[in-house]
């Protein structure tokens, strides 16, 4: 435990950015995505493809400080269940 959180401390870790989902699902529903995406800007006149893609821009933005918070709620979900598991086991000792 303590290298981890050395690590960490350290900046040999970085969670947001090592991420990388292996599952095929997600690799080709990815796929399908950018094929999806380009066909539709292809289909776009100028200056409507440039605002488009300033829209997707704008939307993709959010998404780091989304997933920030959601991995945040779950650690901290996480945390409260070990408290809950350490306060049952010394309730049940203290019967």
């Amino acid at each position: 435990m303590d290298r981890i959180l050395q690590a960490l401390y350290d900046g040999k870790i970085y969670p947001a950015e090592q991420f990388r989902p292996m599952i095929e699902e997600f690799k080709i529903l990815q796929e399908k995505k950018r094929e999806h995406y380009e066909n539709f800007i292809k289909k776009l006149n100028s200056p409507l493809d440039e605002e488009f893609d300033n829209i997707m821009d704008e939307q993709l933005d959010t998404l780091p400080l989304e997933l920030r918070e959601m991995f945040i709620d779950g650690f901290r979900l996480g945390a409260r269940m070990m408290v809950e598991v350490f306060e049952d086991k010394y309730q049940k000792d203290d019967c």
